[in-house]
């Protein structure tokens, strides 16, 4: 019986062109695959724009400045005699002692002044021996003695004798007369040689005191202007002390200033605490701007002062006019002033689409402004780098958060 034929070889379904389906699938597989990756290249490749969501808030009327923080009274501490300085236990040259406290009459330095110190001791040993020769009187003092015990005597014999010619009389009392303004005149001349000298000294021994340099007010030592063994002359500033308080320098615009009234509350932003917002009351307006840059100073005071406040720290503010609760509020970085005939507007990238709005702005202030119409709650506003981006675009929508993102 002739062997049976092998059974046909299996075959792989085929479509009507042929194609195995499992090979198929594979593809259609694979096509999925690189779509996905080719989305996901081209979504991640979009620009990626900045976005903060218009939320409801406290919109702010204010009017930005700059502020400084200064000292309220700084005292220059001057030298007032020549000489080589030595600093006190304590102070030290440039910045170390800068910032510490001292008490008025402490002691900060002395000068040494040699030349006042050997003129002092040679006017003591004048004075003391213009003061012997005022004890001992004039040097005539005993010649006028003498001619008054010789007039004496002839009187005396004259009025006993009458033998004693009249013309010697006369002579001795011309004498006496004589010699009696001599020593007047001796005598002034000796005083005020004693007083002339007394006063020098006088002089000179209060400018030796005056080479201590001493503190004139409680407060902070701000400045140390020499160091150690320096050669200084009087009237210079050496140090500089200031009152132990502070307050805000404002700088407004000119278009500003006229809104502004003391008492008014400010928000204030120190770069030194960039995390914190502190309160302030303007106290006073300077009549007279910067002729130069058309600025106006305005002074205020914090309510309650951060730690560790220090002159010389910088920020921003915001003086407030007016406030308005339950607001459309989006960042003040968002708005593009002027942009669409002389109104403002913002770009919004709603599902990721950039579109331009135009919006009506109301209370504004530092960080955020008050949207009264085209925009609603909910709407993404591009934050960052608006002329980078064009209407229709597709970007890819980063949410930010932190100061302005976000009420």
């Amino acid at each position: 019986m002739p062997p049976s034929p092998p059974p046909p070889a299996k075959t792989l379904p085929r479509r009507k062109n042929g194609l195995p389906l499992k090979q198929i699938g594979w593809l259609f597989i694979g096509v999925a695959i690189l779509a996905a990756a080719l989305t996901a290249i081209y979504y991640f490749n979009r620009p990626t724009a900045e976005v903060s969501r218009v939320v409801k808030g406290r919109a702010i009327a204010a009017v930005y400045g700059t502020v400084k923080v200064e000292w309220y009274f700084v005292q220059p501490v001057r030298s007032q005699n020549s000489g080589f300085i030595q600093l006190a236990d304590g102070i030290y040259s440039g910045v170390s002692s800068v910032g510490i406290l001292v008490t008025k009459d402490q002691e900060l330095a002395s000068i040494v002044d040699e030349a006042t110190s050997r003129s002092i001791q040679g006017l003591r040993i004048d004075l003391q021996a213009a003061t012997e020769r005022q004890r001992i009187g004039p040097p005539s003092t005993k010649l006028l003695k003498s001619a008054e015990d010789n007039l004496k005597r002839l009187e005396a014999l004259q009025a006993q004798t009458q033998n004693v010619p009249r013309a010697q009389i006369e002579q001795l009392k011309n004498e006496v007369a004589r010699l009696t303004d001599i020593v007047r005149t001796e005598k002034i001349e000796i005083d005020r040689i004693v007083d002339n000298l007394t006063t020098n000294l006088r002089s000179l021994q209060e400018k030796l005191s005056r080479s201590v340099i001493k503190s004139p007010i409680d407060g902070v030592l701000t400045a140390v202007n020499v160091i150690d063994g320096e050669l200084v002359f009087e009237n210079n500033t050496v140090f500089n002390v200031a009152v132990n308080r502070t307050y805000i320098n404002g700088q407004v615009n000119e278009e500003d200033v006229g809104a502004l009234r003391t008492g008014m509350k400010a928000t204030v932003k120190l770069y030194s605490y960039p995390a914190n917002e502190f309160i302030a009351t303007l106290t006073s307006i300077l009549p007279t701007g910067d002729a130069s840059t058309q600025r106006y100073t305005v002074v205020l005071t914090f309510d309650d002062p951060p730690p560790n406040l220090m002159a010389g720290m910088t920020g921003e503010m915001n003086i407030i006019l007016g406030e308005r609760d339950d607001a459309l509020l989006i960042p003040t970085r968002a708005l593009i002033p002027g942009a669409a005939g002389g109104g403002d507007v913002v770009f919004v990238a709603n599902n990721e689409v950039v579109s331009m709005r135009a919006v009506q702005v109301g209370y504004r202030s530092l960080e955020r402004v008050e949207i009264l119409s085209g925009l609603q709650e909910g709407d993404l506003v591009i934050v960052a780098d608006q002329d980078l981006f064009k209407v229709g675009q597709r970007v890819r929508a980063v949410e930010v958060t932190g100061p302005g993102s976000a009420p």
